[in-house]
């Protein structure tokens, strides 16, 4: 429970005068020494502290002093060798000598013990320490912390700070915070720190130069769009640091001849990412396409493994102009490689690329009953072929391309999809053969 006063203020900035007082409980933890300790705060202000604590909480050290106010002292609450009228009237200690001499109380300016309260008062710039309080573990005890006026600048915090010790060990405690009414926290600008490696999967070996390019979503409409572009060093490290935050990440790491990895994630502010990942080299192959009037050869050497020279090369073409519709040329793929991932099975994988069943997978990659996979482990997908995609592209489009029916294209790895329609820039795809088609059910994905 708290209880502040503001006695001056003003919405010129003034520095303005504060006082209050704050309820807390304190519960025993039945150690052989209990402890309060509050530390000192405004050192430059003279602040007085009042502590209110239930009087039979108290240890006294002298002896003689406890006898003189009532008898020996019993484990609170039970003690009732003092009387009805112990402490009455209140006995009252001065100086930081005297209380010490009486009681375990150190840092004290004045203690005044009642039948009921005993009131601790002393100044900000000491540490008050009260040893071997009498609590029991079951039966919190009330206590008050009172504060006289305090100067708070408008660029100044005043705390106050209670800690309970049990044999020397912070067992816990209460904070009581003020600031300025005009104070403004300074804007936190909510970054975050990027630590992405890249290996080779089969050899583990670093590789330099790979071509990282970070996407962001801050408007659904437009989706993912290109940030940032980074490449690895010779330790394929890429380490950036106080990138802006948002929902929502993509990450596209690239390097030929190995295949895309596309990366969802949400950075939080202050978090370091970090992401290793295993680039896999897969077999080119050519197959046939036959190309359509709304195809260019910059759309088409983008979705397969080669330049656009590359592309001209491979079919003795010597310009784009001898592209026309109909034609039948050679295009360049990956051969259907997967690679799994930690916790897939052999079914999960056989659904999502639409064979009849698991012993037809399992039979082209030569694997034996019991089937137990392990993260990272080849399987050839026979009937697959893998392109590359263009940034957003739909995949009822890219089946129309390779004149399929419609929902058989797929994303090749098991990236996140806020639209299962569309794929990302650079992302591996899945596409079937017509043979392959023929003779499977598709599993729609969109």
């Amino acid at each position: 429970m708290n209880n502040d006063k503001s006695i001056k203020s003003s919405s010129s900035g003034e520095p303005i005068r504060w006082k209050g007082k704050h309820v807390f409980f304190i519960a025993g933890t039945d150690h052989d020494d209990d402890t309060i300790r509050i530390p000192a705060g405004h050192r430059k202000d003279e602040i007085q502290y009042k502590l209110f604590l239930p009087t039979l909480c108290l240890t006294y050290a002298d002896m003689k002093f406890a006898n003189d106010i009532g008898g020996v002292q019993l484990e609170y609450p039970d003690s009732k060798i003092y009387g009805p009228k112990y402490f009455d009237p209140a006995v009252e200690l001065t100086g930081e000598k005297e209380i010490e001499k009486f009681t375990w109380i150190r840092g004290a300016e004045r203690v005044i013990i009642g039948p009921k309260e005993t009131i601790i008062e002393w100044w900000g710039w000491h540490d008050l320490v009260i040893p071997k309080l009498r609590i029991r573990a079951k039966e919190k005890v009330r206590t008050l912390l009172r504060l006289s006026e305090v100067r708070i600048a408008i660029n100044e915090t005043f705390v106050a700070t209670v800690r309970q010790y049990a044999d020397g060990r912070h067992v816990g405690g209460i904070q009581v915070m003020k600031r300025h009414p005009d104070w403004s926290p300074d804007p936190e600008f909510e970054n975050y720190d990027l630590f992405i490696r890249v290996i080779d999967g089969k050899t583990r070996r670093a590789i330099p130069e790979v071509r990282i390019k970070i996407f962001t979503c801050e408007n659904e409409k437009e989706g993912f769009i290109h940030e940032a572009t980074y490449y690895t060093n010779k330790m394929g490290v890429v380490d950036v640091m106080n990138l802006p935050c948002s929902d929502k990440k993509l990450i596209t790491v690239f390097q030929s001849p190995y295949l895309t990895q596309t990366w969802r994630f949400r950075p939080l502010a202050g978090q370091q990412v970090k992401k290793f990942f295993r680039l896999w080299k897969s077999q080119e192959m050519e197959v046939s396409y036959v190309w359509r009037l709304q195809n260019s050869l910059k759309s088409i050497s983008e979705m397969s493994a080669s330049s656009k020279v590359e592309l001209l090369r491979m079919n003795k073409l010597r310009s784009e102009k001898e592209l026309i519709p109909g034609k039948e040329i050679k295009l360049s793929c990956f051969e259907g490689v997967y690679h799994v991932i930690a916790g897939e099975s052999i079914m999960d994988i056989s659904k999502y690329f639409c064979y009849t069943n698991v012993a037809e997978l399992a039979g082209a990659n030569d694997l034996s009953i019991p089937i137990k996979l392990y993260p990272d482990q080849e399987i050839r997908l026979p009937g697959w072929l893998f392109f590359s995609a263009q940034h957003n592209e739909l995949f009822e489009k890219i089946d129309e391309q390779f004149c399929l029916p419609s929902g058989w294209s797929r994303p090749a790895q098991r990236t996140l999809h806020d639209d299962s329609t569309r794929a990302y820039e650079n992302e591996i795809i899945a596409v079937p053969t017509k043979e392959f088609i023929k003779e499977h059910k598709l599993y729609r994905l969109y």
